[in-house]
């Protein structure tokens, strides 16, 4: 029950998001998908209609264990742009990205959009669960 059954030519990858203020602790993660296909394929208002439809978006629980521990972790299909925010739509500037142990240079991008309210000041991604090293641009 929940679940997704794909061939093996989908592509899954792990994503914890972690390090962000206190005040997240507990909230949960609300994620859209937001291909070029949808968007492309809906005018500016019904866009913006989907993006507020709250049927459109999956919910990611807090979770307070280790590796990384006070994060949000699941998989994501690589290759898609997903939109991201936690409900109360809370400002942050560090975050830390957690991409899995099996990510490859060859796997397919995965795009990320936050809702944006200021400049971030740094948005890592890292293996390890954090203490690894940092992937580049």
């Amino acid at each position: 029950m929940g679940g997704i059954v794909c061939s093996n030519a989908v592509q899954v990858r792990r994503v914890a998001l972690h390090n962000l203020p206190q005040n997240f602790d507990l909230m949960r993660l609300k994620i859209a998908k937001i291909d070029n296909t949808i968007k492309n394929s809906m005018s500016t208002d019904e866009y913006d209609a989907y993006l507020e439809d709250e049927n459109n978006y999956s919910l990611v629980p807090y979770k307070d264990k280790l590796k990384p521990n006070s994060a949000w972790a699941m998989p994501y299909v690589t290759g898609h742009k997903y939109r991201l925010h936690w409900e109360s739509g809370l400002d942050f500037d560090i975050m830390k990205v957690e991409i899995s142990e099996k990510w490859e240079e060859t796997d397919l991008n995965t795009f990320f959009q936050f809702n944006f309210t200021e400049s971030r000041e740094a948005v890592n991604f890292t293996t390890n669960y954090g203490s690894g090293v940092q992937i580049p641009e």
